[in-house]
Formats: structure tokens, C-alpha cells, sequence
């Protein structure tokens, strides 16, 4: 249990431990990995609505931590004498041992009542406790101890490090396939990319996905045909001069001689698994696996990233809520989660969509800490990134990449994990 260092001194960590659930499970599980004491308890203070969250945590705690099964407590969030009931009732009966609350997590309502009840126990059997918060814009955990002077850690952001799977499970979500954790034909990705550098290379590629690909392995409400259909397909290869170098890849990666793409061919020889996700690839999925290829460099080569855990394709299914939007790109960074979204799109309408999607979809996994990222084709990325940030009160939290950033994109890219916003 607890196998990372906690950079917290031992007085700061308690015996029995106190949590409050909310819909984000991710401040409980690093509070409970940074705060509570080897072969120490926990206590899972939960409402109805976040029952289930706090029983992945539990199932979480003794599965892979091997800790002690925690103990739950259900309250009314907003009832004060239900929720001081729950915690007096408990912290009567404790045995000896150091008592912590972390606050994170939980209503603002269930905050107030559970910190007032742990601050009365303290004062009535002169018993120290510990009340500590984790603050999601410093990364730092700010612990107040009996009449001691307030405590704030330095930042703690890499001092747990949850795999994306594990902020998975961690919530009440199932995954529609396996987390895919290497990129296809990436090197066909990048001479993609570099066509897409030029407005030329970026739109004769669209008019063939769209005029020739679409036309031929599509049928009505944009479904793809079935593979058995799909094998059988040929398509003509772009023209446009602007695509020579990545039709001259695709014959030779493909092994497709002549002026035709055979799809069944294309699939075989490229390895894919199957006609569809080649179809998918080539209609511009290709980009995701570009960006992929370059956060696996960089994860590789500049440690200095801190990035620990990558992933692609992640589809979380909510079994109360049905299905949820899809992660395009997922990488870890300590205990943050980096979303990136990728379209072939140049429309202003169509990317702030995208990013907005994204923004969602990585708070709905890993709450305020997380940051989104877009790469497009947008021609003005910048007024683009400026407008999300305005409008969502999320400096340094938000970037965008265009057209502009390709050529050198793995500086680009590298910075948002290095650079001065990094913690």
C-alpha cells in the first residue's frame, strides 16, 4: 500500500482517515495514497447519489493498494444533523490513533457539516485531527492540525501517478474496447502531415476522402458498408499534385501498384484489423495516431515531461447513463490528465465544438486539473485558444494547435508538458 514516497511529513498523515465521495473520485484517491498512515482505515463519508464511486474506491483500495476494507458512511449531503449524526457516531468509537478529514471531495454543504463535526470532536476529547485540502489550481495540500500553524505542502502533482485505466475504473465506467497504446502506420501519419502543411495538400486530401473514399465505402446515414463489401472495394488514388510524396507511401506501404487503392490489399499489408478501420484511418484518424506517435517520443526521450501513462481510442461507458464521448488521446502526467482532440477540420464552428467536447469529457474523468488540447487545421489557433480560455475561466489550461504548428509539432507539443504552466 502506498507505493509512491509521499513527500508529506509522517505528522501530517493519520490513522484513521475520512473522505468525503464526490462525482470526481480523483482528490480522494490521491488524498488517500498521501494522507493516510501504512495499515491505517478508511472511512468513505458518501451520499446516495455517489454510493457507487466510493465503492470503486473501496473495491480500488483493497484490490490493488491491499489496504483494509474501508468503512462507509451514507449521509444527506444537506442535512447537518444527519451528517454530524454519521461522524459523531463514529469518531465516539474509534480507537487510539491520529483522526484525519480531507475536505476535497463532497458538496459544499456536506464540506461545512463534516469539517464542524471533526473540529468539535478535536475540541471536546482534546484529541488532534487533521483537516487537509487539496487545491486543484497549485497542486498543493493545505492540512491544519490542532492549534498548530496552518501546513501547505509543496506541489504534489507527481507524487501519485494513476494510470488512465485506473481513473477509469476509479469512476462508474466501463470501457468499449481496450485502451489502444500504439499508433498506426506512423510513419505514413507524418508524410500526411507534412502535405497538410500547405492549405493545397490539406484540401485536396479532403476532396478525395470526401469525393472518392466516402462515395465508395459509405452508404446512406454515413455508415460504413460491411467489411465483406469493403474487401472488395477499389479506389482511385488523389491526383493532386500536392499529395505525390503520400501517394508514392501509400503504394509502397500498401503494396498497391497501378492507380487504384485496394482496400482489401491496403488493409492486409498495413496491418490493421480490419477494412473499416482503414477506412477510418484514412478519412482522418491518421492525425490522432500522428500526435500519438510524437507524445510516445516524447514520453521516451524527454523525461523531463513527467508523462508516465498514454493512451488512445479510451471509451468510457456509463452503465446509469449510457454512453459517453469518446477520448481521442489520454496521457497522464502524476495525477493529471492531459485530453487531446484531433480533426482534419479547418472550420472555426466545427473546432470549438471539438474542444468543447473534450473539455467535458476530461472533466467528467479527472476534474479541475485536467487540461484539453486541440490540434486542427484552424488558421487562426491562437484567437481560437484565447476565446475557449476567455469563455471557461481556464488559463493555462487549454491549447490549441493549427495548420501553422505541424512543422515542428513535437517542440509544440513538448512545451505544453514542460513548460512554465506545466505544474
Amino acid at each position: 500500500m502506498n507505493s509512491e514516497t509521499s513527500i508529506l511529513p509522517e505528522q501530517y498523515r493519520s490513522d484513521h482517515l475520512f473522505l468525503l465521495i464526490g462525482t470526481n473520485p480523483l482528490p480522494n484517491f490521491v488524498a488517500a495514497k498521501l494522507l493516510l498512515r501504512a495499515g491505517g482505515q478508511l472511512y468513505l463519508v458518501h451520499s446516495t447519489g455517489t454510493e457507487r464511486i466510493a465503492g470503486n474506491l473501496a473495491r480500488y483500495w483493497v484490490d490493488v493498494e491491499k489496504g483494509a476494507q474501508p468503512r462507509f458512511l451514507c449521509v444527506a449531503e444537506a442535512d447537518e444533523a444527519d451528517v454530524r449524526r454519521q461522524l459523531d457516531g463514529t469518531l465516539q468509537q474509534l480507537p487510539s490513533g491520529t483522526v484525519g478529514l480531507n475536505y476535497t471531495g463532497g458538496t459544499k454543504s456536506m464540506s461545512v457539516h463534516a469539517y464542524q463535526a471533526v473540529w468539535e470532536h478535536q475540541r471536546n476529547s482534546r484529541r488532534p485531527a487533521l483537516l487537509s485540502y487539496l487545491d486543484a489550481r497549485s497542486n498543493k495540500m493545505y492540512i491544519a492540525r490542532g492549534s498548530d500553524p496552518p501546513f501547505c505542502s509543496d506541489p504534489v502533482l507527481y507524487s501519485v501517478q494513476p494510470s488512465i485505466q485506473t481513473i477509469v475504473d476509479l469512476h462508474d465506467f466501463t470501457l468499449h474496447t481496450k485502451i489502444a497504446t500504439e499508433p498506426i502506420l506512423p510513419d505514413l501519419s507524418i508524410t500526411l502531415a507534412e502535405a497538410h502543411q500547405s492549405k493545397e495538400g490539406r484540401d485536396g486530401w479532403r476532396t478525395w476522402c470526401d469525393e472518392k473514399l466516402r462515395q465508395a465505402v459509405r452508404k446512406e446515414k454515413d455508415r460504413w458498408r460491411s467489411d465483406s463489401d469493403l474487401a472488395k472495394i477499389t479506389v482511385p488514388f488523389p491526383v493532386d499534385s500536392s499529395l505525390h510524396r503520400v501517394v508514392a507511401q501509400m503504394r509502397e506501404v500498401f503494396g498497391c501498384q497501378g492507380d487504384s487503392l485496394s482496400l482489401a490489399d491496403a488493409r492486409r499489408n498495413g496491418s490493421l484489423k480490419n477494412e473499416k478501420q482503414l477506412c477510418g484511418w484514412l478519412d482522418g484518424k491518421w492525425l490522432e495516431h500522428y500526435v500519438y506517435s510524437h507524445l510516445c517520443q516524447i514520453q521516451a526521450q524527454q523525461p523531463e515531461s513527467r508523462l508516465h501513462d498514454l493512451g488512445m481510442n479510451i471509451c468510457p461507458k456509463n452503465p446509469q447513463q449510457g454512453s459517453e464521448h469518446d477520448v481521442d488521446i489520454g496521457a497522464m502526467q502524476g495525477y493529471r490528465l492531459y485530453v487531446i482532440s484531433c480533426t482534419t477540420d479547418d472550420n472555426p464552428g466545427m473546432c470549438k465544438l471539438k474542444l468543447f467536447e473534450a473539455y467535458v469529457r476530461a472533466r467528467n474523468l479527472a476534474g479541475d486539473e485536467a487540461r484539453v488540447g486541440l490540434v486542427c487545421m484552424a488558421n487562426d489557433p491562437k484567437k481560437l485558444e484565447q476565446e475557449m480560455v476567455r469563455s471557461w475561466d481556464a488559463e493555462g489550461k487549454v491549447r490549441v494547435w493549427g495548420r501553422q504548428h505541424l512543422p515542428k509539432f513535437s517542440e509544440h507539443l513538448a512545451d505544453w508538458f514542460i513548460g512554465t504552466d506545466s505544474y
